[in-house]
């Protein structure tokens, strides 16, 4: 059986209800995650991806100011898309406060033109995939 060195935590796009359930969802997996410590060797590290950016673009969307371009996706109104960036924001605060190492995605947000979905002419581009 394969023993993890690391675990990689997300929960992406799946929470599609309103910031306090999905803290609320966040704060689960930290209660969850101190009780599973307690049966996984000492060396296994923990650690929580912030959110694959979403929107489409046929171009690169302001690479000088990550933080502008997250600003924009707040205006997307597909799924739950435009919560992504200040839900990375609310996350990241959580994850400093408890000492949790993350994979910080945010410079992402600059490109809204990388989706393979949108850019091959998928007959239903999600723009997220």
């Amino acid at each position: 059986m394969v023993q993890p060195d690391i675990i990689i935590l997300s929960v992406g796009a799946h929470i599609v209800t309103n910031d306090t359930i999905y803290m609320n969802v966040i704060d689960q997996v930290f209660s969850e995650i101190e009780a599973m410590k307690k049966n996984i060797p000492p060396h296994v590290k923990f650690a929580w991806q912030t959110q694959v950016p979403a929107g489409c673009s046929e171009r690169i969307t302001s690479p000088q100011n990550v933080n502008f371009a997250g600003e924009l996706s707040m205006e997307l109104s597909d799924y739950n898309h435009g919560q992504f960036y200040q839900r990375d924001l609310m996350l990241i605060s959580r994850l400093q406060a408890i000492g949790m190492p993350y994979i910080d995605l945010r410079m992402l947000y600059s490109r809204t033109d990388a989706h393979i979905n949108y850019q091959t002419g998928a007959r239903q581009p999600d723009c997220l995939h």
